[in-house]
């Protein structure tokens, strides 16, 4: 008997314990309902910055803005193609892969700003401002990249010659280069094949007197061009960016991560705006260009 009436206190004990566990955990969810309810999140930020993008086969040519996959049109010539572009603190600039002009949007017209002695492939600017074009062949001579200086803008003087800024070797690109360059937050070069398949993207390295060396492979692809490219800033450390971002010289815009070099697509299909499809015979997306800011 005594036995188990000791068995009974116990059991008496132990549910006494819970019950008076249970009701503090009751009384301090009543006190603060914040524990209980879930938290409001505020909107997510976009995964990548606002950026711009060209169809080369488009015309007029149309500068497209794009954000979070949905695209808006941002400049519209009157008359011609656009397959470069480059901004600098909102300033467009670009060409034609067909001409030896670079232009400047002036609100919704242009003004030419150089004219060299031959085709003009790409366009690209540094953080400094300074603009920076290509010429190219394709695979049947080097190519070059000419810096523009002044910056972008600061008058030149008449008969102003651009001073070559890199020449690109065929040997060191797998024999082609379509003119395609960029440069990152650093100044470092980047250049992409081109319209060319298998396709790489470079980066070229450059010793502390700034004299580029031999371009060193990063990426290479063997199922699509890799055109126009950019560099994604990096808002929280602009010294350090993620992401190489590029045009497939088709209907694709990727993200490629410069640490593990892992691909996703940016942006994929026809462009449409206000929910119309903008119609483009043959769709072949050439630049992708970041608006650059100084330092």
């Amino acid at each position: 008997m005594l036995r188990i009436k000791s068995k009974k206190i116990s059991m008496q004990f132990i549910a006494l314990v819970v019950l008076c566990l249970f009701a503090g955990l009751t009384i301090s969810l009543w006190l603060n309902p914040t524990h209980a309810q879930p938290q409001r999140q505020s909107a997510p930020a976009p995964s990548q910055p606002p950026y711009y993008a060209v169809d080369s086969f488009q015309k007029p040519g149309v500068v497209y803005r794009i954000v979070s996959g949905k695209p808006s049109i941002f400049f519209r010539r009157r008359s011609g193609s656009i397959s470069s572009i480059a901004l600098w603190e909102g300033q467009l600039y670009f060409c034609s892969a067909n001409d030896r002009r670079i232009y400047q949007r002036m609100g919704q017209r242009e003004r030419v700003v150089f004219e060299h002695r031959t085709y003009i492939r790409d366009v690209a600017v540094d953080p400094s401002g300074n603009l920076y074009f290509s010429e190219a062949s394709g695979a049947k001579s080097d190519g070059r990249i000419y810096k523009l200086s002044p910056g972008v803008n600061e008058p030149r003087p008449k008969g102003f010659s651009p001073r070559t800024l890199y020449t690109v070797e065929l040997k060191t690109v797998d024999k082609f280069w379509a003119g395609d360059f960029t440069f990152d937050a650093q100044g470092k070069l980047y250049l992409s094949s081109g319209n060319h398949i298998p396709a790489s993207i470079y980066r070229v390295p450059r010793n502390p007197n700034g004299v580029y060396g031999r371009p060193q492979s990063v990426y290479q692809d063997s199922r699509g061009a890799i055109k126009g490219i950019a560099i994604e800033p990096n808002v929280i450390d602009p010294n350090n960016p993620d992401f190489i971002c590029y045009a497939d010289w088709g209907r694709s815009i990727f993200r490629l991560r410069i640490d593990n070099l892992r691909r996703s697509v940016a942006f994929s299909g026809s462009f449409s705006v206000s929910g119309k499809v903008v119609k483009s015979r043959n769709q072949h997306l050439s630049d992708i260009a970041f608006d650059i800011e100084s330092p």
